[in-house]
């Protein structure tokens, strides 16, 4: 695993610099949140670690009792 800092305005840059696969902002912070913005190919899934496990197991996302 990498573990970044960034700072917001500041980027990461997947795969070959010169012809990317995408690119991730940072666009805010504040307290204990980052927001972020992907660049990516429309075909790229990018889904939140607890969507795409749900997705894993063949669950609809928000079916397991309206935890978010």
């Amino acid at each position: 695993m990498l573990a970044l800092t960034r700072r917001v305005g500041e980027e990461v840059v997947i795969g070959d610099p010169k012809n990317p696969q995408g690119v991730i902002r940072i666009v805010e912070i504040q307290g204990d949140k980052v927001r972020l913005a992907f660049d990516f190919p429309r075909e790229t899934a990018i889904n939140r670690r607890e969507l795409a496990d749900q997705k894993a197991r063949g669950e609809k996302p928000g079916s397991n009792g309206g935890a978010k």
